[in-house]
């Protein structure tokens, strides 16, 4: 054979073949235009002849049927009690005739019955008689699905979007052709049924062993869309199937073809609540719907199948995929040239932001409502608007208004310069950009949402910041370092150093974190790093603990972003949401058990049906223990009572409380997430853009406040809750304040009182005797001197085992459940510590920290 290309006399002629074959399929594609044009011109005259004809005929049939019905319909009563009575003689005669063999004269008998029987049941619709298919002309979709609070009082509506009648002729020819091609390109064929795509939709159900193809056709579709209340589309059974059918019929033979495509698109459901191809037009493009281009109409024909699916604003993938099979249905239909078609995929979605439906912006819980509205959307489909449900969520109306309302007055607040010079446009400016804020409100035990703030002005922005914005949590992540902590055995008594700390990386700078004062404290507790949000003990700790550890536990507790694996996690770098840090602190007001965010209860029809409800119980997953939860929750306890989050008390709410602040580099963001033995919340401030707050707006100061109000006015009428029992698993010692052992019985500390502290069961350090004996004011008063003349002894020296490189200080010996000596316990004496500290623990929170000041001087 040869190879290489053809000689050029040989090459030419080829080009010159290709090129008459392209001129003869030219001519013949003419060709064949210029029949289908000469046949629809020759068949026009004729067709509207026959069509008056056939109008008339069927004019007759309707006539005649509703000449018979008000005779036949007094009968139905009588029938359908008649037929009650003789059903079981029915019954009793065919379980006779199963028995033996019929004659052939009972056989023919019976036949008769059964097709007279048939026949008048297709004729009716069944017993309660066919719809009116003559009110479809002023058929508009049904009321509005009304949202309830979980009191069961409505505070807002899901109304359609603003239904609008549009004349098929005044339409682009593009709009009906998109929809008959991807959803019954024998539309012009039928008479109400395609039985060749009915057939072939059966063969694929055989094979596939499942309902996996449609077969439904336009005035199918439209059968079910008007009378959602005879022909429900949940409803997956052959006597669905047969009322679309015959119900199709009489719509085919009351109207036209071109009647029937217009009542199509003025009532198909598109998604978003908009009915009908003139209110979906505006919803996704913001045009009138004779303004719609090409790629626009394909992309709104893409949509009845699977609305939600398709959503171009939630799943453009997915919807311009649809959009350009739609197109390409409609070049292989030969309604466009193919150079059309590819020129409109080539194009993008452009879809318009979403328009707003509460013009007068006086609704309750608008992100609310719209976040409902997604989630029964996918759940219920067109049946959301198709008829009247009552929608019964968690919403508690009460805390929703506190949310509403004390965030507004906080932010207003920063504006005016009440925490320094505010640089920003100002909310009600009329610019964009102003300070935004988010609230998240839920029940810690059921996982019920009981406020959602998603921002201040939904009509002016749509964004839902309490679900979407993602931003860095600062030290409200740092609850996370010190759980792991306790989880690896590290006692809240454990000392630890505030002072430089540097972190080698490799392939860049060694990187050195600062605290947010700028200064150092020398040694301190874990429980006091916490509790004053020290950034270089946190840090410290996150590298002793392992940056897998951290890492994981908070993704057990529902943290989805990404945690660094390094110690600088701990300063908060993660991007979170509201909602998600506030399920991940339900775990520790849990007390290790995490739950799903509820927003619904239960929906139901206008007769009280139940038709969707959630899972009987929220999603549980048991994520740490009883004992740590507890730990960490005493605490966040501190972190309100004395520590960052004191904001809350001196706003006003003395109850049960616990809680972190959270404030990022340059006050981009800040937050307070906190909880009550029953409610957890999250209030997070900052802008849509990364832009710093005025400089003395913290989490402590500007967040904090915020949460306390809000459930002041929640619990203003009812009891204040009570913190759970303390777990077993859990004791409580008194401690030498320096070196956060466990004190000897008998002993004292060397300087200041002790100080009492929670161990896990089983974990609790080594005990220490730093004095015992008489002349304990002699010592003092040595004490005293040797501190007023430069003499102090390390602590840390007192303490057995060598300095952790990452601790600063030696990490605390276990005793192993006995003491120095080897003697075991006594029992009483940890009751005794642990009534005590039940005791004192909420009546004198600040007493049991004398001497703070003190043992911060000189880090000693």
């Amino acid at each position: 054979m040869p190879s290489g290309p053809p000689p050029g006399w040989l090459g030419g002629l080829l080009k010159r073949a290709e090129e008459l074959l392209r001129r003869l399929a030219g001519s013949l594609r003419d060709a064949a235009g210029s029949l289908e044009e000469e046949g629809r011109r020759l068949w026009d005259p004729v067709g509207a002849r026959l069509r008056p004809a056939r109008q008339r005929v069927n004019r007759a049939r309707v006539r005649l049927r509703e000449w018979i019905r008000p005779r036949v319909a007094p009968l139905a009563g009588a029938v359908e009690r008649r037929w009650a009575s003789i059903r079981p003689r029915i019954r009793s005669a065919l379980g006779a005739l199963c028995r033996r063999r019929p004659s052939p004269r009972q056989a023919a008998v019976l036949a008769l019955v059964l097709l007279g029987a048939g026949w008048l049941l297709w004729e009716r619709c069944g017993l309660k008689g066919c719809p009116d298919v003559e009110s479809l002309t002023s058929y508009q979709p049904g009321g509005a699905s009304v949202v309830l609070d979980r009191d069961g009082e409505p505070f807002a509506d899901l109304a359609p979007m603003e239904y609008e009648v549009v004349a098929l002729d005044s339409l682009p020819p593009w709009v009906a052709q998109a929809f008959v091609a991807v959803e019954d390109r024998r539309f012009f064929d039928h008479e109400g049924v395609d039985w060749f795509r009915s057939v072939g939709a059966l063969w694929a159900d055989i094979r596939a062993r499942g309902l996996v193809q449609g077969s439904s056709t336009i005035p199918m579709q439209l059968s079910r869309t008007l009378f959602p209340d005879r022909i429900r589309r949940e409803e997956k059974t052959f006597r669905r199937k047969l009322l679309e059918v015959r119900v199709a019929g009489e719509i085919e033979e009351r109207f036209t073809k071109r009647e029937i495509l217009e009542l199509y698109l003025n009532h198909v459901y598109l998604g978003g609540g908009s009915y009908g191809i003139q209110a979906a037009s505006r919803y996704y493009f913001d045009k009138e719907a004779t303004e719609l281009e090409l790629e626009e109409a394909a992309l709104l024909a893409a949509l009845p199948r699977a609305p939600s699916h398709y959503d171009p604003r939630r799943h453009p993938e997915a919807a311009r995929a649809r959009r350009d099979l739609v197109l390409t249905l409609m070049e292989k239909q030969d309604v466009i040239p193919f150079r059309v078609a590819h020129a409109a995929r080539q194009r993008d979605l452009a879809v318009a932001d979403e328009t707003d439906r509460d013009p007068d912006g006086d609704r309750l819980a608008p992100y609310f409502v719209e976040h409902v509205r997604r989630l029964l959307a996918d759940e219920l489909g067109e049946r959301l608007y198709a008829e009247p449900l009552r929608i019964v969520t968690t919403l508690d109306a009460r805390a929703q208004e506190a949310a509403e309302a004390e965030l507004e007055a906080q932010l207003r607040t920063v504006e005016r310069g009440t925490f320094g010079r505010f640089r920003g446009p100002h909310y009600g400016d009329g610019e964009a950009g102003y300070l935004q804020g988010a609230v998240v409100l839920m029940d810690a035990r059921s996982g019920d949402v009981r406020a959602w703030v998603g921002g201040r002005d939904y009509d002016r922005s749509r964004y839902d910041r309490a679900r979407l914005a993602r931003r860095q949590a600062g030290s409200a992540f740092k609850p996370f370092v010190y759980a792991a902590a306790l989880e690896a055995g590290f006692p809240p008594s454990q000392p630890i150093l505030d002072a430089p700390y540097r972190l080698a990386r490799a392939g860049a700078p060694d990187w050195e974190p600062d605290n947010y004062s700028g200064g150092f404290e020398g040694r301190m507790t874990l429980r006091d790093a916490l509790v004053r949000s020290q950034n270089i003990p946190s840090v410290r700790l996150a590298a002793a603990v392992g940056e897998e550890r951290v890492s994981d536990f908070a993704r057990r507790t529902g943290i989805a972003g990404e945690v660094p694996a390094s110690p600088v996690a701990a300063l908060g770098v993660t991007a979170v949401s509201p909602v998600e840090m506030t399920a991940a602190y339900a775990s520790f007001a849990n007390l290790g058990t995490r739950v799903t965010p509820r927003f619904v209860v239960r929906v139901e029809d206008a007769e009280g049906r139940v038709v969707w409800e959630p899972a009987p119980e929220p999603a549980r997953a048991r994520v740490m223990e009883p004992a740590i939860a507890y730990l960490l929750t005493d605490m966040l306890r501190d972190v309100v009572d004395r520590g960052t989050g004191t904001g809350v008390r001196g706003a006003g709410f003395h109850g049960a409380a616990a809680g972190k602040t959270g404030t990022t580099s340059d006050a981009t963001d800040v937050w307070f997430v906190g909880y009550t033995p029953e409610l957890v919340g999250t209030v997070w401030v900052g802008y849509d853009e990364v832009r710093p707050l005025p400089y003395r707006a913290t989490g402590g100061g500007v967040a904090a406040p915020i949460w306390g109000r809000i459930m002041a006015r929640v619990h203003a009428d009812g009891p204040m809750p009570r913190w759970a029992d303390r777990p077993p698993e859990v004791v409580a010692r008194w401690v030498d304040p320096e070196t956060g052992m466990p004190l000897e019985e008998g002993c004292r500390p060397r300087w200041d009182g002790p100080r009492q502290e929670l161990f896990l069961l089983g974990q609790e350090p080594r005990t220490i005797c730093p004095w015992s004996g008489s002349r304990y004011g002699y010592y003092r008063i040595g004490r005293w001197l040797g501190d007023m003349f430069g003499y102090d002894d390390e602590p840390a020296a007192r303490i057995p085992g060598e300095p952790d490189p990452d601790l600063g200080y030696p990490r605390l010996p276990r005793a192993g459940g006995t003491d120095e000596a080897g003697h075991a316990r006594e029992p009483d004496r940890v009751d005794r510590g642990a009534e005590a500290w039940e005791r004192d623990r909420d009546r004198h929170p600040h007493e049991r920290w004398r001497g703070d000041e003190r043992r911060r001087r000189g880090g000693g």
